[in-house]
């Protein structure tokens, strides 16, 4: 422990009161920096990372996006068709100013044959460089995906030989509720060569 009392051989006080308990001070902080830096790592552990994905229907089916990759959702407008073009891409339309192709997956991947709803809906996509508006034929709201609870499982046959086509960019299939959601990967789905060469 500090000496407080002077020293018989200089009088003077080695250690002075306001200089132990700077010590002490300086100690216990580097302790609470410690304790606090352990806690918040315990806690970056333990919280689980939901990902928000915009859910929708193709067919019977229902699909997820990630909601970075989303940037509107509506109903779709009026699409003006072009000549020359395969028939899974609609046309363009026309949102907020900017021109973009209409892409039907349903077709890409003979999931089904052309809708004929009066009110599609379509979900704005964007990622990387690449922007379309994807046909849905309706917009079911946002599923939480919490990969840490529930894994997601990777796509079977099982789950209908009719998605084969479009497995390739699953990134999984998340089970939740009886709900059966097969979650986009919108990377894969940015980079595919088929969409990326008609854009």
């Amino acid at each position: 422990m500090a000496d407080l009392f002077p020293n018989p051989d200089t009088g003077e006080q080695q250690n002075s009161l306001h200089t132990l308990l700077a010590a002490i001070d300086l100690e216990t902080a580097q302790e609470v920096m410690l304790d606090s830096r352990l806690l918040k790592e315990r806690a970056a552990r333990n919280i689980r990372k939901k990902k928000p994905c915009i859910t929708f229907l193709l067919g019977q089916d229902e699909m997820a996006l990630p909601i970075d990759s989303v940037h509107e959702i509506g109903y779709l407008p009026p699409v003006t068709p072009l000549p020359n073009i395969p028939p899974w891409i609609r046309g363009i339309v026309q949102i907020r100013g900017e021109i973009m192709s209409v892409v039907d997956c349903s077709l890409l991947f003979g999931i089904r044959e052309a809708s004929h709803l009066l009110r599609p809906s379509y979900i704005l996509f964007a990622n990387k460089d690449l922007r379309f508006c994807l046909m849905a034929d309706r917009i079911t709201g946002v599923v939480n995906v919490d990969e840490q609870q529930s894994p997601l499982q990777p796509f079977s046959t099982e789950y209908g030989e009719h998605l084969l086509r479009l497995s390739s960019l699953f990134k999984g299939v998340y089970l939740v509720d009886k709900r059966k959601v097969y979650i986009l990967d919108d990377d894969k789905m940015g980079s595919s060569s088929l969409i990326v060469t008609w854009q």
